[in-house]
C-alpha cells in the first residue's frame, strides 16, 4: 500500500546497504556473503510485488474512469477500520500518538467494496500519522446525517492534531503527483487513488485544515438500509 516512489527508495537501499557490508568487509566469509545477498533478493522480490500490484491498481482505476460500484455489499465501519489500523501497525508505530475511535453502537452499515473501505481509512491514516511525526491524537469518528430528501448517509470524520496544510495547498491535494511531503515519502499518488475510490463507493471527501491547528477530512456514504 505505499506508493511506487516508497518502494523504490527501500529498493535502493537495500541495494546499498549490502553493498557498503560488503566494501566495508563485514561479511566472515563467501557462504556469509551469499546468504545476506539471497535475504536481500528475497526482499526486493517482495517489494517489487507491491509496486506491481499498485501499478495494476492505478492502471484499472484510469482505466474504468472512476466507474460507480453496482454491487455493493453492507460494511462495518469498525470492522473496515480495524483492518486498516491492524495494516498499519506493522508500518508505523503509534508509540507517542493517541487514537480515539467514536464509532456509535449499532451504527448502521455502509454501501461500499470492503477491501476499498480499508484502503481509503488506511491512507488518510497514514497521511495523518506521518504528519504528525509520532506525537498528537487522530479521531475518528462516525456520525448519520440525512438530505433534504430525509435520506441517511454516514459522515466520517478524520482529525489530526499535525502542523496543517497551507490554504493555498488545499486545492491541489487530490491532483495526482501533487504532494507536500518530501520525495522520500511519496510522490502524490495516495490522495488522488482516495478520491478515486471514494468516488467509485458513491461517496465523496473534502478536506479542511488550518496551519498549526490540524487537518480533518470528511467522508459521506449513503448506509445500507
Amino acid at each position: 500500500r505505499h506508493d511506487i516512489v516508497n518502494i523504490l527508495y527501500i529498493i535502493r537501499r537495500l541495494v546499498e546497504t549490502h553493498l557498503e557490508v560488503g566494501k566495508e568487509e563485514r561479511f566472515q566469509n563467501l557462504e556469509q556473503r551469499s546468504a545476506h545477498a539471497e535475504n536481500v533478493l528475497e526482499r526486493i522480490y517482495a517489494q517489487a510485488g507491491r509496486a506491481l500490484e499498485i501499478a495494476r491498481r492505478l492502471g484499472c482505476l484510469l482505466k474504468s474512469k472512476g466507474a460507480l460500484r453496482e454491487n455493493r455489499c453492507p460494511v462495518s465501519l469498525g470492522e473496515a477500520w480495524g483492518e486498516a489500523l491492524s495494516i498499519l501497525s506493522k508500518e508505523l508505530s503509534f508509540e507517542g500518538v493517541e487514537v480515539v475511535e467514536r464509532i456509535p453502537e449499532n451504527f448502521p452499515h455502509v454501501g461500499c467494496e470492503k477491501s476499498e473501505l480499508v484502503e481509503i481509512f488506511y491512507h488518510l491514516a497514514h497521511n495523518a500519522l506521518q504528519a504528525m511525526q509520532g506525537k498528537g491524537k487522530l479521531v475518528f469518528r462516525a456520525q448519520l446525517a440525512f438530505s433534504l430528501q430525509e435520506e441517511p448517509y454516514a459522515v466520517i470524520t478524520f482529525a489530526d492534531t499535525g502542523p496543517g496544510i497551507a490554504e493555498a495547498e488545499l486545492p491541489y491535494l487530490f491532483h495526482p503527483f501533487f504532494t507536500t511531503k518530501p520525495q522520500e515519502y511519496g510522490n502524490g499518488l495516495g490522495l488522488y487513488l482516495t478520491k478515486a475510490l471514494v468516488a467509485r463507493n458513491r461517496g465523496k471527501i473534502t478536506v479542511s485544515s488550518y496551519p498549526g491547528a490540524g487537518t480533518t477530512f470528511t467522508l459521506e456514504f449513503p448506509v445500507q438500509k
